[in-house]
């Protein structure tokens, strides 16, 4: 068997070439994965990014840690720049790469140059670069409007014009008013702020049925968002847009989410394309006349079928059959057509309102909206990710707040993020203004006391909130009996404080709030159920719940410590 000689290289590290470099990882082949950049995007959640509910590392998962365990594969950073078939090598910024088996995986981008304008006046929503210049931009253009004096270049200052009316343009719309309610509702110019979105066809979300298109319309209307229908953009201008029915628009920020076009290397040699420049491959994803080589994703073209959708799960699909073709063709068996199966659709459109489709299940509002969370969550490579999206989301829901996060350390490969931006200082919360530590960075062991310390405190409160789990109807009775309603809605929202707060201790993450939360748990407690000093036991609960308060009172004015992940973040 041949698996050990062949040199796989796969070009371009997204869904579908992730998964088929894990597959063909774990089968034992010899793999050489080529990306430019040295980590995997989570492209799904990059319009959170955008409208500051999350950090650009929440949604990236490095390409060396994902394959770490396996010798067999190989990754380089580098660009590609042309492949030359016959010989059968890759020109890449370092050199020459040969491969016995090639897999073109490059995904899409914008395409913008069939609209005058565009190009140069137009945002998009493709990269973690594009979040992270979206985001900067909302938010100076906020600071700009802030400082304006004039009502009305103040408002358009706060007129932003989406583009699309596809997933990524309608989970933008319901992001960015989420966003400016929470930045611009305390100042009260938040009525002066606009979100259109401007879509070619008679409905949002095209690739789902009727009546989940008229729902989306409709709750985006009731959240604030402007919604223009058959309307097609015909230039765009550093004054706005223009339109195909004579209208025009007056924005400074125009973001682009319709229409993507293959992102292949600029030089294809004898190779077959279709519409908008993806590469034509046969059911096996093979391209025709180059048994060697197959593309899949966002830069094929199924042909004699037709382009699917462009959505994670037809990529990872993609990439699972290519591996298993690869597979086959290596020990001298038959390939197989690739199918996709479709498993149903999801989309978001604001804080809990979704759409699911699916063959045995079809919701919209809250329902929805939770299943797309589970999905993505799953999808989600990395648990540290996972973890610290899913506290993210938490949060948004529990405060109802858009609260921005500023990006302070990013990611180095993001060469945009490494200038200063004023804009993010000027909303930049004091909590996370540089700070000394009274511990020193170069001695590892004293460095680990605050999360000893932390990792005591939160053990009292995860006992505590185990034990009336354990004791639930005797410590309901307890509350009954001081008089206080509801009883049992009180002890399940004391257990949650319990927890969310130990866990925010432990693990470090937004440490500041959980001991905050705690803080707010414990006064009411103990003035309610400890208050008699009469008795020598009441007397040690009061006295030991003000100690705790004082410690929490340290944790949240001194910080975590430099082992946890708000240091690390």
């Amino acid at each position: 068997m041949a698996l050990k000689s062949d040199r796989i290289v796969i070009v371009g590290a997204g869904f579908g070439g992730l998964t088929a470099t894990r597959l063909l990882a774990k089968a034992g082949a010899n793999v050489l994965l080529i990306d430019r950049n040295c980590y995997h995007t989570f492209i799904p959640l990059l319009y959170q990014v955008a409208t500051g509910l999350l950090y650009p590392h929440q949604i990236v998962y490095p390409l060396q840690s994902a394959f770490k365990k396996y010798p067999n594969v190989e990754f380089i950073q580098t660009n590609v720049d042309r492949i030359n078939y016959e010989y059968q090598w890759v020109d890449t910024d370092h050199g020459q790469i040969r491969y016995d088996i090639l897999v073109i995986a490059t995904g899409s981008r914008p395409q913008l140059d069939h609209i005058p304008g565009a190009a140069k006046y137009s945002l998009t929503l493709n990269t973690l670069e594009d979040a992270a210049v979206v985001r900067h931009h909302i938010v100076d253009r906020i600071r700009r409007a802030i400082l304006e004096p004039e009502p009305i270049d103040r408002a358009r200052l706060l007129t932003f014009v989406i583009v699309g009316g596809g997933p990524t343009g309608v989970e933008l719309a319901g992001g960015l008013i989420d966003q400016l309610r929470a930045l611009l509702g305390w100042r009260r110019l938040f009525p002066l702020a606009k979100v259109i979105l401007v879509h070619s066809g008679d409905r949002l979300l095209p690739n789902f049925s009727q009546g989940f298109s008229a729902y989306c319309e409709r709750h985006l209307r009731q959240l604030g968002v402007s919604v223009w229908l058959n309307r097609r953009v015909l230039r765009v201008n550093s004054q706005g847009v223009e339109l195909d029915t004579g209208e025009a628009i007056a924005a400074p920020t125009i973001i682009w989410t319709a229409g993507v076009q293959a992102d292949h290397p600029s030089q294809l040699d004898q190779i077959s394309t279709a519409a908008k420049g993806k590469i034509i491959v046969e059911p096996i994803l093979q391209v025709p006349d180059h048994p060697k080589v197959y593309a899949i994703g966002d830069v094929a073209f199924l042909w004699p079928d037709h382009g699917l959708s462009g959505i994670a799960p037809e990529a990872i699909q993609q990439g699972e059959a290519v591996a298993t073709n690869i597979l086959h063709q290596l020990r001298g068996t038959s390939p197989q057509p690739f199918r996709y199966i479709d498993k149903g659709k999801a989309a978001i459109i604001s804080r809990y309102a979704g759409i699911l489709s699916c063959d045995r299940l079809n919701n919209t509002g809250f329902l929805g909206w939770l299943t797309w969370l589970v999905i993505h969550m799953c999808y989600l490579p990395g648990w540290r990710n996972r973890l610290t999206v899913g506290y993210n989301w938490f949060w948004d829901c529990v405060l109802g707040l858009r609260l921005l996060k500023p990006i302070i350390r990013p990611y180095r490969e993001i060469a945009f993020l490494n200038s200063p931006d004023p804009a993010i200082e000027f909303f930049k919360d004091k909590s996370q203004r540089k700070r000394s530590h009274l511990l020193s960075q170069d001695n590892w062991i004293m460095n680990y006391i605050p999360l000893i310390g932390r990792a005591f405190l939160a053990t009292i409160f995860i006992n505590s909130s185990v034990s009336k789990i354990l004791d639930f109807a005797a410590t309901e009775e307890m509350i009954a009996l001081r008089g206080l309603p509801h009883p049992n809605l009180m002890l399940l929202g004391n257990i949650v404080f319990q927890l969310v707060g130990a866990f925010s201790l432990i693990l470090g993450y937004k440490t500041r709030w959980g001991a905050i939360i705690l803080i707010l748990f414990l006064i009411p407690t103990t003035l309610v159920f400890h208050n008699f000093l009469d008795d020598p036991a009441q007397k040690t609960a009061f006295l030991k719940n003000l100690a705790l308060i004082g410690s929490l009172m340290m944790v949240s004015y001194f910080g975590p410590g430099p082992v946890s992940l708000d240091e690390r973040v």
